[in-house]
């Protein structure tokens, strides 16, 4: 498949643009010019016919061709004219000396008005000609004349077709050296035009090939900073570059979240391996009872629990984040999952005295989700509300259905509200206030949880609700609402 090219459909377009412009001036102006020399051709004929009509005369009861009388003295008209007069009555042909005893074509227009045609001449030429009916000119001498003969005779019974002719190949050479201009002139255009185009194209494109040698010279180190926007550069690249500089701040944001991903899970993996190896120090460093061993043990066996469910929670997170891993999509009763995944939650919320207050609607609670990855979300959501809500507070669970789509919202108070919410869905971000509690939550349960929602089509969100008491931080999970 051939690669398109923006310069070359630029100069095709253009130049075909240019060239169908060019081809219908040169038209227009071909066919003016021969319109007007055509005109001035035939009016000169008009003239010459008009003047030959005048030329033939009613006298003494017969017809006299005055021109033959004066053939000397008009030699434009009898060299550069053919003409020939045929007496409609008498059928008699009287033809100019250059005809000798050739014709030419009779014809007229209808009811003898003037007819122009084409015509090849008797010498082989091309011609033009306009054929006419005339009538013999009568002076009023011979009126009075033929009153005392007593004979009468009215022009109009003695009418003559005429027919006159030039040769039209000074017209034609002028007319087809004005096509070859025109072809020539249109032809050189159309090249300086294509010439001219093909700079500017050049010179317009430029700023693309800077901004892709820019884009390729980037070192791996570079590809987060953004690019060198120059101050000439054309307004249609301007949001170009500037979107482009929109997805390196994506990227950048991307590698930032990357790194502090692996120095905080370097950071979590080295807690539970240090304490481990302390363990493990501690238990070799000198003599130990069967007893004292069996507590040794039992704290590791603790601390690579919590490594094997950091391990696992990280996994869960890899897996839920592939998009080539689709969620099984289908009716699930929320309420029921909320209050099954609630039980488990009761006895370490009794321990800070903490109470679940459950304002879920009445009725069906069906949501379009995963009956799987909406427990991963419950359980972190009860786990996180029981772990940073302030002591002796209320844990609220609420929702409804707005239109096609569900809530389900949990709240809890708490001493400390984090300044932007949406942070704590970042991996492994903690609040300052809950580092203390760095071994029992590894800091990536609401990045899977919004993960875990997003597979489902669903999203989960984090906002900061002032209270008379204390602030509470409320999370909203928004699902597709299911038919009940």
């Amino acid at each position: 498949m051939k690669t398109p090219s923006i310069r070359r459909a630029l100069l095709v377009r253009c130049g075909c643009g240019i060239g169908l412009a060019l081809c219908a001036l040169s038209v227009g102006i071909f066919f003016l010019v021969r319109q007007s020399l055509y005109r001035e051709f035939d009016e000169s004929l008009e003239d010459a016919a008009a003047l030959l009509s005048n030329q033939i005369e009613l006298e003494n009861g017969g017809i006299i061709h005055e021109w033959q009388e004066g053939l000397g003295t008009n030699r434009a008209l009898t060299e550069d004219t053919l003409f020939e007069f045929w007496d409609e009555t008498t059928d008699a042909a009287t033809r100019s000396p250059s005809l000798h005893w050739r014709d030419l074509p009779r014809f007229s227009g209808l009811n003898g008005k003037p007819l122009w045609r084409n015509l090849i001449l008797p010498e082989g030429e091309h011609g033009r000609a306009v054929g006419l009916r005339v009538y013999p000119f009568v002076l009023p001498e011979e009126i009075e004349r033929m009153k005392e003969r007593g004979q009468i005779i009215d022009p109009k019974s003695l009418p003559h077709i005429l027919v006159v002719a030039r040769d039209i190949e000074p017209v034609l050479r002028t007319l087809d050296r004005l096509r070859w201009m025109l072809a020539g002139g249109t032809l050189l255009t159309l090249g300086l035009g294509f010439v001219l185009i093909d700079r500017a194209v050049r010179s317009s494109l430029e700023p693309i090939g800077r901004l892709s040698r820019e884009v390729r010279g980037r070192k791996e180190s570079q590809l987060d900073q953004a690019l060198d926007v120059p101050g000439e550069m054309p307004l249609e690249l301007i949001d170009l570059a500037r979107e482009f500089d929109r997805l390196l701040a994506r990227v950048a944001a991307i590698r930032q979240r990357e790194r502090d991903f692996i120095r905080h899970a370097a950071h979590e993996l080295r807690t539970p391996i240090a304490g481990l190896q302390a363990i493990t120090d501690l238990a070799l460093s000198q003599s130990r009872d069967a007893a004292s061993m069996a507590g040794s043990l039992k704290e590791c066996q603790q601390a690579s629990v919590r490594l094997g469910e950091l391990v696992k929670r990280l996994s869960a997170l890899s897996r839920v984040g592939q998009k080539t891993e689709s969620a099984i999509v289908m009716p699930v009763d929320v309420r029921a999952i909320a209050e099954e995944c609630l039980e488990r939650f009761r006895e370490p919320a009794a321990r800070r005295g903490l109470n679940f207050v459950n304002e879920l609607p009445g009725g069906p609670f069906m949501a379009l989700g995963d009956e799987a990855l909406l427990r991963i979300v419950l359980n972190n959501l009860f786990d996180n509300a029981v772990s940073y809500s302030s002591r002796e507070g209320e844990i609220r669970l609420g929702g409804g259905v707005a239109g096609n789509r569900l809530q389900f919202e949990i709240s809890n108070p708490v001493n400390d509200t984090p300044d932007d919410p949406e942070r704590l869905f970042e991996p492994l971000f903690r609040s300052n206030s809950s580092r203390h509690d760095a071994a029992d939550h590894l800091g990536i349960g609401l990045t899977l949880s919004r993960d875990a929602a997003q597979a489902m089509g669903g999203t989960l969100h984090a906002r900061v609700q002032e209270g008379s008491a204390n602030p509470s931080l409320v999370f909203t999970l928004e699902l597709a609402a299911a038919e009940s």
